[in-house]
Order: C-alpha cells, then structure tokens, then sequence
C-alpha cells in the first residue's frame, strides 16, 4: 500500500532539492553517449537524420505501446488515462495530429512509460521537460521518474500543492 505521506514529503524534498533539474541532467547525457569510432558516429547521425525527417503520429505511437506493453483491450489505456474513447478514436485514426501535453502525460502515466520513454514521447511532439517547467510539469516528472502511476495519488498531490489535477476536474 502507497503512503501517501512518505510520497508527499519525497516530493517536496525533490522540489526542494531541484530533482527536476537531476532528471534533465541525466536526460541530456544519455543522449550525448555514444561510441566514439566514426561508423558509430556515422549512424547515429543517420538515425537522427531519419527520426528527424519522419515523426511518427499518435496513432503509430499508441499501437506501438499497446503491443509492446503486451495490453489487448485500449480501454485499459484510454480509461485509466481519463480519456473518452471518443477522443482516443480520433487519435487511433489520426484526426488528431498534435495531442496536447497534458494528454501525452496522461498516456505517458497509462502506460506506465519511463522517464526516458515520456522524454522520446514528449520529444517526438516537439515538446520535452524543460529548464523552466512548470510546478506541474515538474510534479508529473517525479511521479514518472518514481514509477508511481496511480491516477488518484497523482491528482490528490497536484491539489495539494495547488496545481491543476491531471485526470478530474473540479466540481
């Protein structure tokens, strides 16, 4: 069972502590790290050529995950991330290009993904943790980085802390 107050005082000393900004660090140098020979070189320039020249859509990416996560049914996905199925039909038949990042944080936590998963989620919408996020932006990081992926847990933190909820709204 999760405590809610050991995970409430674990998130105030990472934002006391500036673990958002450990997270970035860490971000940033598992994307400089590569083998130096000039082939290893070579395609690594070529795939980030090739990532750069074709982002996948929503709808690849969705696919993607529920295959490689092993989930049959999407409602598994699209209700634990508050999403109405019609919504996750239009991302499926991509009538939705760009999803907002608060839906990409939403699959991100329905997925269960890594930080370094939502960091390639949130980079192929051109979006990403940034130097200057958000409390928000930074509470979601925390709890993904934690591996905490409870709906619940995760709004009940963003009230208390005076942040908009993730997955209900106010009444």
């Amino acid at each position: 069972m999760v405590n809610m107050k050991d995970i409430k005082h674990h998130l105030e000393s990472y934002l006391i502590h500036d673990g958002f900004s450990k997270i970035l660090q860490e971000l940033k140098n598992e994307s400089l790290t590569f083998n130096y020979s000039l082939e290893s070189i070579k395609r690594e320039l070529e795939l980030k050529k090739a990532t750069l020249a074709r982002r996948k859509t929503i709808a690849e990416i969705i696919n993607e995950l529920m295959i490689e996560k092993g989930i049959e049914k999407p409602s598994q996905i699209y209700e634990k991330a508050g999403i109405s199925r019609d919504y996750w039909s239009k991302m499926i038949s991509n009538k939705i290009k760009e999803p907002s990042l608060k839906v990409l944080y939403k699959l991100a936590i329905a997925f269960e993904l890594s930080i370094h998963e939502t960091h390639t989620l949130l980079s192929n919408f051109n979006r990403a943790f940034a130097e200057d996020a958000s409390m928000f932006d930074q509470i979601i990081a925390y709890f993904i980085n934690e591996k905490i992926y409870s709906p619940d847990l995760i709004d009940q933190l963003l009230y208390e802390f005076d942040e908009e909820t993730l997955f209900t709204t106010a009444s």
